[in-house]
């Protein structure tokens, strides 16, 4: 989207002609080294670092609808404040992060370089904006999926349950909850940190749940399958608590100092005893979502000791691990990824390009 405001600001500092063209995160991140971009996004994370010449730089996290981009304002970038629609200087030394920078938006000028073998992504100039004509709301990443189909998959899965499950889940997910939990991110960042990514992730665990459940159902291996669905829609309940959009992705204190999974698992216990849930159904889902993590080192406090909870959280683990490997980046033309410290691990691209019979 073109912001004709800040392309008039803008045009102030360089002749059209010089101008790069506007982009949106996720073009820019396409970019080759040498190449300059515009953008206009939201500046949600800025440090003040000195450089070894003791000159101030800063090292800033900016988003738009598209994605986050992690770069650097050197100490010879130019800072505008363009509030008023005219370009005013400012000197880095007085800008106060809190105050000046933090949820709002920007006008960047930057381009792309290369840094030991990495994608740098440096802003040479960096406009303030004025919140009212740029709202922070427009900067929001959502899921990729739409809203309503995710919604029509989520009760259609709800309804391949018999009762007591399927008025539990009806009966937990309605109101104010449910718009919680519609809305919520799953993470701040690694997965699914993003508007509805709480719900996209649900879904997709259930999805995969589901299939491998139905696949050991037609080997007759025991697997209860509405006590499955349960604990996939619920395992990550408690995030509805552990973060929030303020506005964007952030841990909420409960978050940072209980965590997603014993608060998730105490509204659980609280939700049951308040619709009468019976107690083998309420025990066989709380594990699903006490051990769902899988290991007690990654925050569970039991391991998971039964079909249903075996299968949700290695579900869980795929969905996420399966993002990560989206998610990193190969720099060059090489296949093997920079090291996913979520994921503990580099990941191997096979080129697209290549048979598969490896011709």
């Amino acid at each position: 989207m073109e912001h004709k405001d800040i392309k008039k600001v803008m045009d102030l500092a360089s002749p059209v002609s010089n101008l790069p063209k506007t982009r949106n995160i996720g073009d820019i991140k396409n970019l080759e080294p040498g190449e300059r971009f515009r953008a206009v996004v939201a500046l949600t994370a800025a440090k003040q670092r000195r450089d070894k010449n003791d000159r101030i730089f800063w090292e800033v996290s900016v988003m738009d609808s598209f994605g986050n981009l992690e770069a650097k304002v050197w100490s010879d970038a130019k800072w505008w404040n363009a509030k008023n629609g005219n370009k005013e200087p400012m000197v880095a030394e007085n800008i106060n992060p809190q105050e000046d920078l933090l949820n709002k938006p920007v006008g960047v000028i930057g381009v792309v370089t290369e840094f030991k073998g990495r994608l740098q992504y440096n802003f040479n100039e960096v406009y303030l904006l004025d919140p009212g004509k740029h709202p922070i709301s427009s900067f929001l990443q959502k899921s990729p999926v739409p809203l309503a189909e995710m919604e029509k998959n989520f009760w259609s899965i709800v309804e391949k349950c018999g009762d007591p499950v399927k008025g539990f889940l009806h009966f937990v997910f309605r109101g104010d909850l449910w718009e919680t939990f519609r809305d919520a991110p799953a993470a701040v960042s690694h997965h699914h940190a993003y508007v509805h990514g709480l719900l996209e992730h649900t879904l997709a665990v259930a999805s995969s749940a589901i299939a491998i459940g139905e696949s050991y159902v037609a080997r007759d291996f025991p697997v209860d399958m509405d006590t499955l669905i349960a604990g996939a829609l619920l395992h990550d309940l408690g995030k509805v608590e552990a973060y929030s959009l303020e506005p964007f992705p952030s841990m909420t204190l409960k978050g940072t100092v209980i965590d997603h999974i014993p608060l998730g698992y105490a509204r659980f216990i609280n939700l049951a005893s308040e619709y009468d849930l019976c107690e083998d159904v309420t025990l066989a889902v709380g594990h699903i979502i006490i051990s769902h993590h899988g290991r007690k080192e990654y925050g569970s406090p039991v391991l998971p000791a039964t079909p249903e909870a075996l299968i949700v959280s290695m579900a869980d683990e795929l969905d996420f691990i399966l993002h990560c490997w989206e998610a990193t980046g190969v720099q060059g033309d090489g296949e093997i990824t920079d090291f996913s410290y979520s994921a503990q691990r580099r990941f191997w691209k096979r080129s697209a390009t290549k048979d598969k019979k490896g011709e």
